[in-house]
């Protein structure tokens, strides 16, 4: 069995202002491609396959376009829903849907198994949407008596049902496609979270113990929520993260995008993980120097890129906005980070407490014009400020 795991489409998304509608559309279609090229059974997403609960009609048609070439292939389609989804909206999408996709978005789903079958036997597969504490621990609880309020009590309990469920169908191959912050030992959040995830904790509640999976007779872990792809290292299943669909913060200018292709051989093997990169229509890079040097051939290679730029010049540049906008166009990030003599950098950027409020006022002017304020500028300014002063006192 022959499947191909991504999740964290976010479809809809922006990036600074700009519109990551084509990048999307052409990383989508090349996920596609690469299911139907590889010849996968199944294609599983772990979540977060819109940016919010109430998606663009653009991100609605794009899903349905690639749903519609999957289903056309003779390829399974399986989706979870995830933090930034709606699982309600999601499970009412489900029913409108051709036979060949299915959609887990409710809680009180998990468990539901979705039989696959290849020659070894079947392979079932186990939706595991977002489980929202509050709401879950009713949902899943055994009795009149709610679960923890915590991802840990949610997940355990969903795990039990698909454990069960396992049993009862003679411990077939299976596969758990979950939507959660799932992390092994004394890994912490901050050490594999980049800045575009939406936390998911309320008072420290939010991580899933890698150990939390095993004895479940579950084969592969297909999980979804972290932007990096990543295997969590756990005695049990193979744990997988795929990754998100696009570079979506600064913080992943590094990354590398991919999708997961999972090979599922005979039972009591383990399955076979590669990861096959996805398609980016533009790069993403953080650079720095002063604005001569970034304005120079020398990057030129990031001109079209999405980028940070920070300006070092120990004064601020002449319309220094205007002149970086025209050589990089997809800028997100422009600052003018000065260093002082001994080259440190200047740690009072973004932040005005202790400073002089006419020298904050005077910036502002600066950076939004581009130039030093004239002198009637400055008078005002300056009178400004005096009348604010004498309306304090």
């Amino acid at each position: 069995m022959r499947l191909l795991h991504t999740s964290d489409w976010h479809l809809g998304r922006t990036l600074h202002g700009f519109s990551l509608r084509e990048a999307q559309t052409a990383a989508v279609m090349a996920i596609v491609d690469t299911a139907v090229e590889r010849d996968v059974d199944g294609v599983v997403i772990a979540g977060d396959v819109f940016d919010r609960a109430v998606p663009p009609i653009e991100a609605l048609r794009l899903l349905n376009a690639a749903l519609a070439r999957l289903d056309a292939a003779g390829i399974t389609t399986i989706i979870t829903a995830g933090n930034h989804d709606s699982g309600d909206r999601l499970a009412t999408y489900a029913g409108l849907l051709r036979q060949g996709v299915h959609i887990i978005g409710s809680p009180a789903e998990a468990g539901t198994g979705i039989a696959l079958t290849d020659d070894f036997g079947p392979v079932v597969v186990y939706p595991l949407p977002y489980l929202e504490p509050d709401f879950a621990r009713v949902d899943l609880a055994n009795g009149d008596d709610p679960l923890d309020r915590s991802h840990e009590a949610v997940v355990g309990a969903a795990l039990s049902r698909i454990a069960a469920d396992v049993a009862r169908r003679g411990n077939p191959r299976s596969v758990v496609v979950a939507h959660a912050f799932v992390v092994e030992g004394t890994t912490t959040p901050d050490e594999v979270a980049s800045t575009s995830e939406r936390d998911l904790s309320v008072g420290g509640v939010q991580v899933v113990p890698a150990s939390l999976f095993e004895g479940h007779g579950v084969d592969y872990v297909a999980l979804g929520h972290l932007h990096r792809p990543r295997q969590v290292r756990a005695a049990g299943p193979t744990l997988q993260y795929s990754g998100s669909l696009l570079r979506y913060s600064l913080s992943e200018a590094n990354d590398d995008k991919s999708v997961v292709i999972v090979d599922l051989g005979a039972p009591g093997t383990a399955p076979v993980v590669e990861l096959v990169p996805v398609l980016q229509e533009r790069g993403m890079t953080r650079l720095s120097g002063t604005i001569d040097a970034l304005l120079s051939e020398s990057h030129a290679e990031h001109r079209q890129d999405f980028v940070e730029l920070v300006v070092t010049d120990s004064r601020y540049p002449e319309r220094m906005h205007a002149r970086l906008d025209a050589v990089f166009p997809f800028a997100l990030v422009k600052v003018h980070q000065p260093h002082d003599a001994s080259g440190a950098t200047d740690v009072r950027r973004g932040d005005a407490r202790g400073r002089d409020p006419l020298e904050v006022m005077t910036e502002f002017v600066r950076k939004v014009t581009g130039q030093e304020p004239t002198p009637g500028e400055q008078t005002a300014l300056q009178d400004a400020y005096d009348s604010a002063r004498a309306g304090g006192t």
